[in-house]
């Protein structure tokens, strides 16, 4: 079989392009780290950083997602803990008033203050976020949580019972809000309690040796008490929320190191692998350039 020269050609020439081919593409690996520069380089590993890159896409917006909601946990416990505060104050009160001792003006001076203090309770009821929303109103956030009918002279909880909810790991929700319904009740009954007997005490009329004073104050002071406890076990499920997003967000990082570890063992450049190879492919094209050099160069002629 004959070769002629130009097959000769095309074959050196063709050997010292793929060589070359391979050598650029082994030093774009090396300046870039990676392994893969195409799909087609490792499909079966491409298909495999694809599924950790969307899993590590999902993790982010669950640490979104539970950064917010974190945010808006610490902020209604921190509104409710002073809620609490504010009741407490009111219970002293309303144990001040109902040791028998007091005049009348002693008792409208306590209702004085005791007006103050419903008040304070009923903005931090009706709380919003940075975003103007108010927080315990359930899903009617655009709602306040507590309203007051001046015609009836009574608090009317306007929210819902609904809790908004965030993913915050795979599969798992978590609620992001308490609501003013679960603390005060349907009637706001505490509240509305208070607000008669911050009435009745500043009535000038009062006698405060008057049993049904004495009466309606316990009365006050039952609810109130039942209220507070229902707050309290608010605060304890916002602290215990809080917990599960701490224990999450711990196991959202480890899911995490372990798939840019995957994704690291699939795609980055194994160096000293790569510079036994650079080595090969440069040792591989001087030789073929040798040898192409060398053939060019034979001639008849240099044989007479």
């Amino acid at each position: 079989m004959r070769i002629t020269n130009a097959q000769i050609t095309a074959t050196m020439h063709n050997s010292m392009n793929r060589n070359s081919a391979e050598l650029g593409k082994l030093m774009q690996q090396m300046a870039t780290g990676q392994r893969m520069m195409l799909p087609s380089d490792d499909p079966i590993a491409s298909v495999r950083v694809l599924r950790v890159q969307r899993e590590e896409a999902s993790l982010a917006q669950y640490r979104s997602n539970i950064a917010n909601v974190s945010g808006s946990l610490s902020t209604q416990e921190a509104n409710l803990q002073s809620m609490s505060d504010s009741m407490l104050s009111v219970r002293d009160l309303l144990l001040w008033a109902a040791n028998g001792s007091n005049t009348s003006e002693d008792l409208a001076a306590m209702a004085g203050e005791l007006e103050n203090i419903e008040k304070t309770i009923v903005s931090f009821a009706n709380v919003r976020d940075e975003e103007g929303r108010y927080l315990f109103s359930g899903t009617l956030s655009d709602t306040p949580a507590l309203t007051f009918d001046a015609g009836t002279g009574s608090y009317q909880v306007t929210g819902n019972a609904k809790h908004r909810q965030a993913a915050v790991a795979n599969g798992v929700l978590i609620d992001e809000n308490v609501t003013a319904l679960e603390v005060f009740g349907a009637g706001a009954d505490m509240l509305n309690e208070l607000h008669a007997l911050v009435a009745t005490l500043k009535d000038p009329a009062l006698d405060a040796s008057d049993p049904a004073v004495r009466q309606r104050i316990v009365d006050t002071l039952d609810s109130l008490d039942a209220t507070h406890g229902g707050l309290l076990g608010a605060i304890t499920e916002l602290g215990g929320r809080q917990n599960t997003l701490t224990l999450l967000t711990d196991s959202n990082d480890e899911v995490s190191l372990v798939n840019q570890k995957i994704e690291g063992e699939l795609s980055q450049l194994d160096y000293a692998g790569a510079s036994i190879d650079l080595n090969n492919y440069k040792l591989s094209l001087q030789a073929t350039q040798k040898t192409y050099l060398t053939i060019n160069d034979l001639s008849l002629f240099s044989l007479l």
